[in-house]
């Protein structure tokens, strides 16, 4: 049988602090979900989101509760990689919708490459910091999330950009 982790001192600001990136990668999906109108794309990253949404729901009843309703924490190992490939599958799929040189270059474009750049620095970083990390630590949580607003704020900011 596997050992129930014990998680140290989540507290409910943690919690909600970890709603910020959800929201900031989930207001940017969107934006690109209602410009490229691919329904498999718009699926994939509602998957993404809701995968967000139950990790935050988890944090937030661990902190309120003190019960570590596992499923919510573990949901993310199947929602999240499933939602990566249809928003994947949705962009080969639909390449023909969107001009990817145009994009390309707007994606390069300043400030939009700056956004981009910080957003990738924040992903090796959160990759990192899953190997070295423990996660059952609150400083390393608030470490992981501050990193992952600021990464996920860079990506909104990005795709702003880039839209207008």
């Amino acid at each position: 049988m596997m050992e129930k982790k014990k998680y140290d001192n989540f507290t409910l600001s943690l919690a909600l602090f970890d709603a910020l990136p959800v929201l900031f990668f989930s207001i940017a999906i969107l934006l690109i979900g209602f410009r490229f109108r691919n329904v498999i794309f718009f699926i994939g990253a509602m998957l993404c989101s809701l995968a967000g949404c139950g990790k935050v729901l988890w944090k937030i009843l661990l902190a309120g509760s003190g019960k570590d309703f596992q499923i919510l924490n573990r949901q993310m190992r199947v929602l999240m990689p499933s939602g990566f490939v249809g928003m994947i599958a949705g962009l080969i799929i639909g390449r023909h919708v969107i001009d990817f040189s145009v994009l390309r270059n707007e994606f390069f474009s300043f400030p939009a490459v700056v956004f981009f750049a910080i957003t990738v620095i924040g992903m090796i970083c959160m990759s990192v910091f899953a190997v070295k990390l423990d996660g059952t630590k609150a400083k390393n949580n608030w470490i992981e999330q501050i990193t992952n607003a600021v990464a996920q704020g860079c990506f909104l900011a990005g795709v702003i950009a880039v839209i207008w």
